[in-house]
């Protein structure tokens, strides 16, 4: 069994990267087809026989036949077998474009591709690229010690941390990443909290410094520049022009009426939002909301709950 009905997790004694061929050229069409395909010409009228009827001593001769040393040939032979041989128990992963994905093998053998000296095994349920609460696999979420596989230049290989692989795709988290979420957690609602006490220019300055933090360059004084902006920012990298509108308590007909003279102000790519206390929404795809979540989370990524506590101490 791979999947624990009972508790919604997966299980796997043994798992397998392998690179859908070469340059993942293979990728496109395994990802659609809910399929993993192997090379090593498994699929010609010579070796697919061979395969099939599990004659395993013969296949590594036909290596060897075909010029291949003792050691390579008998590495082909063994990832051709485990291959052939998997029950649907091995935990098959592969990375595509910035993505994991993993399944397991239906128990039906191994079938010739069509137009092609390859041979292909169907997936349970496909491809998949979340772990099982949903969350997507990318790389940037991930260990390096998973994600180097991706330059491995072999097809297939033993994944020597399996452990952490599964614990991944079941979305459970260590003893440590749950103590580091509840204390982030923690840390962003006191940051909160401190940040309704700051006076509104301190405030104004908070949220100027979290702009500068992530590449954003001021090109006016926090709260002099024209009645609507707060601040008037320009990101170096792209030229891109925004203005700040900042406000400490708000509520819809504010943010509304602030958006509605977005038109009037000249070379502006976008409006930011930005607010503590108060609800406010929009659909208008050029105004970004920053709200009292999101904005603790930027001001915690950003290193400023120092700054923070200093200023309201």
């Amino acid at each position: 069994m791979h999947r624990d009905s009972s508790s919604s997790t997966i299980r796997a004694n043994r798992v397998r990267y392998i690179k859908l061929g070469q340059e993942g050229q293979w990728e496109k069409a395994c990802l659609k087809a809910g399929i993993i395909r192997l090379g090593f010409d498994s699929g010609t009228p010579e070796r697919f026989p061979l395969c099939r009827d599990r004659k395993w001593d013969d296949l590594t001769k036909s290596f060897k036949a075909a010029g291949k040393d003792k050691g390579t040939a008998t590495r082909f032979t063994n990832e051709t077998r485990l291959f052939f041989e998997d029950d649907g128990s091995i935990l098959w992963i592969t990375f595509m474009g910035e993505q994991l994905c993993w399944g397991f093998l239906e128990p039906e053998p191994a079938e010739r591709y069509e137009d092609s000296n390859s041979t292909f095994r169907k997936l349970k349920d496909g491809w998949q690229r979340a772990d099982l609460k949903g969350e997507q696999l990318t790389k940037d979420r991930l260990s390096g010690a998973l994600t180097k596989l991706a330059a491995y230049r072999g097809t297939s290989c033993d994944v020597d941390v399996a452990e952490y692989v599964v614990r991944r795709i079941n979305g459970e988290k260590t003893p440590e990443i749950e103590r580091a979420i509840t204390a982030l957690q923690e840390m962003r609602g006191s940051v909160l909290a401190m940040m309704r006490l700051l006076v509104p220019p301190d405030f104004e300055m908070l949220v100027d410094i979290v702009f500068s933090s992530s590449g954003w360059r001021r090109q006016g004084i926090v709260g002099k520049t024209q009645k609507t902006l707060d601040i008037d920012l320009m990101l170096p990298s792209t030229g891109e022009r925004a203005f700040v509108q900042i406000k400490s308590k708000t509520n819809q007909a504010e943010l509304e009426s602030y958006a509605a003279r977005l038109d009037e102000l000249g070379p502006y790519n976008r409006m930011f939002f930005v607010y503590h206390s108060g609800e406010a929404e929009t659909h208008d795809e050029r105004v970004i909301v920053i709200g009292p979540e999101k904005l603790a989370e930027l001001v915690v990524d950003a290193g400023l709950a120092t700054w923070l506590i200093r200023k309201v101490s």
